[in-house]
């Protein structure tokens, strides 16, 4: 039976193309890379002052195949020093990944907003409509 190797639909004999995707069908699928079970050590990437924004960079690294964890909070696996201390975990063998996308995220400057930088034309006060009929 063919397959179609980006969404893996199986397809009657015959069939050459996928009807879904429009991908020509393969006689086999690959074979699934096998996870990296190894432990490694969980290490700090950073300390957050809330859970909401520990959990958004948790997400993005998970997005980028970085395994991480928030320990904190409500709840902690990992010792802190602190009661309540909200610390981003992942991987040591990720951390250095880590750290480049949350630099690249969250650190660079972001650029200016539009309409907000000197060449924006100023407003005067008789362009502010400021509600009085007069």
């Amino acid at each position: 039976m063919p397959f179609c190797p980006e969404c893996e639909a199986e397809y009657e004999q015959g069939v050459g193309t996928c009807t879904d995707c429009g991908v020509a069908l393969v006689d086999e699928l690959p074979a699934e890379e096998i996870p990296d079970s190894a432990d490694g050590e969980p290490v700090p990437l950073r300390n957050f002052s809330n859970t909401a924004e520990a959990n958004m960079v948790k997400d993005l690294l998970e997005e980028n195949g970085i395994r991480a964890f928030v320990s904190g909070g409500d709840f902690t696996v990992v010792p802190s020093e602190f009661l309540g201390e909200i610390v981003l975990m992942v991987d040591e063998r990720d951390l250095d990944r880590a750290k480049s996308l949350y630099d690249a995220y969250f650190t660079e400057e972001a650029p200016p907003v539009a309409g907000s930088g000197d060449d924006a034309p100023a407003q005067s006060s008789e362009d502010i409509d400021d509600g009085i009929q007069g």
